[in-house]
Order: C-alpha cells, then structure tokens, then sequence
C-alpha cells in the first residue's frame, strides 16, 4: 500500500509531500512520517466544508496516491473520486497502477506507477512539465468524469 512509497520525499526533495491523516499529534507514526519528509495536516481542518476541502486541493501541485492491493492486483481500473476531482482542478494525479488506461484518453493527466522508481520518475515529470499534465488533467475531466455526460450516457438520452 502507502509503505513502499514512504521514501519520496528524500529521493525528490524539491517536492513538497503532505499527508491529511486523522493521527494524533504524539502518535510516534506522525514523527516517523514527519522525520521521512511527509507534512502531516488534520483532515478535518482542511476538509471541514466543501469550500475549505476543494480549497485544499487546489492549493497542491496534484495527488499522489496508493491504491489498496486489490484493485491493483485484478487491474480492475478503479480511479478514486478524488483523483477525479483533483483532475477537474487541473492537477495531475499519480497513482498506481489499475488497469484504468484502457478507459482513459491517452494524455489524461494519470501517471499511473509500479514501483517506487517509476512514482519517484512520475513525481519528476509533474514538477518539470507541470502546465502540461495541468491541461491534459482538466481535458480528462471534463471528457470523462463530467456528471452530465455520463449521466446522459446511462440513461441512454
């Protein structure tokens, strides 16, 4: 899951990481994770209203994630709602790996990883092509994500 990329931000230190993780201020996880480079911010601080929550969002770069194991190893090509809103902000998101390109356009703002090597490459790449990915984020949103179309899409109208 999360573990394996616990490294990142020694490996891309010009990235900023953060965590929004309900753990309380003298759990020895939070200084573990503070002493790896991870900023660790209260979820609910920073989600407490739609506003503050879409706020959040749109003040990082993008989103990095880990998918939980299932999806993964089926490659059933589930994407969460939260990368789906973070491509409607124009962020990138970097995730593992789902099997989700096959329902995506081919310059979709994803850089779906493996492995720590290729989430240390994709972090990269975001930082350097930044406006790039932004565009191609919010493209695949509206494409692909947008509630009316695929509403429309369901109901057969």
């Amino acid at each position: 899951m999360f573990e394996p990329y616990l490294g990142l931000p020694a490996r891309v230190p010009e990235a900023q990481f953060e965590l929004a993780m309900n753990i309380s201020p003298d759990d020895p996880e939070r200084a573990r994770l503070q002493q790896l480079g991870w900023r660790v911010v209260d979820p609910h601080r920073v989600a407490r209203t739609p506003s503050a929550y879409r706020r959040y969002m749109a003040s990082g770069l993008g989103e990095f994630t880990a998918i939980k194991g299932v999806d993964v190893a089926w490659q059933t090509g589930w994407v969460s709602d939260r990368a789906a809103a973070f491509l409607a902000l124009g962020r990138p998101v970097i995730t593992e790996d789902t099997g989700a390109t096959r329902y995506l356009p081919s310059e979709s703002g994803f850089r779906f990883i493996r492995n720590f090597d290729e989430a240390e490459g994709a972090v990269k790449e975001v930082l350097r092509d930044w406006p790039r990915l932004s565009k191609q984020a919010r493209a695949c949103a509206v494409e692909v994500f947008d509630s009316a179309k695929n509403l429309r899409k369901i109901l057969g109208l």
